[in-house]
């Protein structure tokens, strides 16, 4: 469906506004125009998303909703080996032909991958769950391989729409995945299918524009499908090898350090009490993906424009988006660390404050994260340093398995293990973005000695 015309009129003032304040011949300004764009389809979503939450708190019990934490984690975790993450490499091809062989690349895999998922969990499901400390999944193991496939399918087909600078599809899909997963998730509640419903739900919010988005695309791609050889898909598993040598073990690390907290509850607290996390985690993800994800993907396309032969230029751009991220990430960092657990009491229930002092806990860590993710999802790839990003998510969840392993010996609450947790992030994240900017100036230092010797 197409946008209506108030949507398309508050995008345009919203662009034009930010044009107008961020020099518009800038390359900063054409990131921020981009993020706008992004911006107003992330927004509607988000908008949707939080509208339809303090509905689902009041339908579900925290118990469901650690099931559902459970479910996105383990879905999250197997995710990466659907593509090995070459579809992160989709933006940075000249021609739509080498393109279109890299998306069939991914999409063989994460067949492939989906595959073997249904069989093993088939075959072992009861074993794998219960060795997990997973369980309540068991009867519903099946949509764990739907969930890898769409999901997969969806980040190929965004990464693509980040290399067509296509920002206005991707903001209607994101749009209408909050629509369809948030009255699946109310719909089936309401029929008594508990947590079934939030399961289903969660699977059409992370994958239902699919189909919208490839329809978008089918045109370009039925133009280079001629040009798909094994041949060429050889060449690329060679010539772009650095995304799952490297990229694939650092974003499941990732993953595992950004999934490790609900997993630890699950497994020490109970589902309840990982519930209540779960809700604070989903809440606290909402800021990231309305401006984080959004400024990253505009960021990457953006940096991939300029190229590695221009460091200089994209110091000065990362310096931008750095110092304008941190002024817009202080006042939602000082409402949550303040009256967290009230406003998750008066907004989703009287059950649900223990998940407001979590928000509180976890907002320590925020305002780092909210500087670094948009822009170090990106220059590493764009500079070509894999392994640094590798290197980065080996100490994250090194200080992270420390953190909960001193919290275990030590039998901490789930609160003092949630302040230790965030104060590790909080200064892995620090050091982290200090690598981003010495990688850039190592990077302008090179192509310097190389211009002079």
């Amino acid at each position: 469906m197409q946008p209506t015309a108030p949507q398309t009129s508050i995008l345009t003032r919203f662009t034009n506004g930010i044009s107008s304040r961020w020099n518009s011949k800038s390359h900063s300004g054409s990131i921020f125009r981009n993020m706008a764009m992004l911006a107003s389809g992330s927004a509607g979503a988000k908008a949707i998303g939080a509208l339809s939450v303090p509905v689902i708190t009041r339908i579900y019990l925290p118990e469901h909703f650690g099931v559902l934490a459970v479910f996105t984690s383990l879905t999250a975790l197997l995710v990466p080996f659907g593509t090995l993450r070459y579809s992160m490499a989709l933006p940075l091809p000249n021609r739509d032909g080498t393109a279109t062989n890299l998306a069939v690349l991914c999409v063989s895999s994460l067949l492939i991958v989906s595959l073997l998922v249904t069989l093993v969990f088939w075959i072992a499901a009861p074993y794998l769950l219960e060795l997990l400390s997973m369980q309540a999944l068991l009867p519903f193991w099946w949509l764990l391989p739907l969930a890898i496939a769409g999901t997969g399918l969806y980040e190929l087909l965004t990464n693509w729409a980040v290399r067509e600078k296509a920002f206005k599809p991707l903001a209607r899909t994101r749009v209408w995945q909050a629509i369809i997963g948030a009255i699946t998730k109310i719909g089936l509640g309401l029929l008594g299918l508990k947590p079934l419903g939030l399961l289903i739900g969660q699977v059409f919010t992370q994958a239902g524009g699919v189909f919208s988005l490839f329809r978008s695309f089918s045109g370009k791609l039925k133009t280079t499908w001629r040009q798909v050889s094994i041949t060429r898909i050889r060449f690329l598993l060679r010539r772009y090898a650095d995304f799952p040598k490297y990229r694939l073990p650092s974003q499941f690390l990732l993953i595992v350090s950004t999934k490790a907290p609900l997993l630890f509850f699950a497994w020490q607290f109970g589902a309840e009490i990982t519930g209540q996390l779960g809700l604070a985690l989903m809440m606290l993800a909402l800021p990231m993906t309305l401006f984080g994800q959004t400024t990253g993907q505009a960021y990457y396309a953006e940096i991939a424009r300029i190229g590695r032969k221009n460091p200089e230029e994209i110091h000065k751009v990362t310096k931008s988006i750095t110092k304008k991220l941190f002024l817009i990430s202080i006042p939602p960092f000082l409402v949550l660390l303040t009256f967290g657990p009230w406003l998750f009491e008066i907004v989703f229930g009287e059950v649900w404050r223990e998940a407001g002092v979590f928000a509180s806990i976890l907002a320590i860590y925020l305002l780092a994260q909210f500087i670094y993710s948009p822009i170090g999802n990106g220059i590493f790839n764009v500079l070509g340093r894999q392994s640094t990003i590798l290197l980065i998510n080996i100490s994250r969840i090194t200080l992270i398995a420390c953190a909960f392993y001193i919290s275990y010996i030590l039998s901490f609450s789930q609160y003092f293990t949630l302040i230790t947790y965030s104060i590790v992030l909080t200064i892995q994240y620090v050091i982290v973005i200090f690598i981003v900017f010495y990688t850039i100036k190592k990077s302008i230092k090179g192509l310097t000695d190389v211009k002079y010797s």
